[in-house]
């Protein structure tokens, strides 16, 4: 499916799900994330070891270590890892032991 396929349908189940103001809330972090992701992007953040692990399958999948940004980040002894909960990727843990 292309983006622009779908998007009258798609807006307004959404909207008939969450109603106006979620959507609007959605739309906001949706454009902020993107605009943030831009600016990391341009400026060459590198990415850190939680999130590196935890994309190791979808950076090779879109060969994404293949852009010139990517050597930015030292991914090479970086270890895929599957985490269990959102929590832990942001420790770095595979493993959330807070509960």
């Amino acid at each position: 499916m292309k983006a622009t396929e779908d998007v009258d349908e798609l807006r307004t189940a959404l909207l008939d799900a969450i109603g106006p103001d979620a959507t609007g809330h959605a739309v906001a972090t949706i454009t902020a994330f993107s605009g943030l992701v831009r600016v990391a992007d341009a400026t060459g953040i590198p990415i850190d070891d939680g999130l590196a692990a935890v994309s190791v399958p979808i950076r090779e999948e879109l060969a994404l270590e293949d852009f010139g940004g990517a050597a930015n980040s030292e991914l090479a002894n970086v270890d895929g890892v599957a985490f269990d909960t959102i929590d832990a990727l942001f420790t770095n843990s595979p493993v959330d032991n807070s509960r």
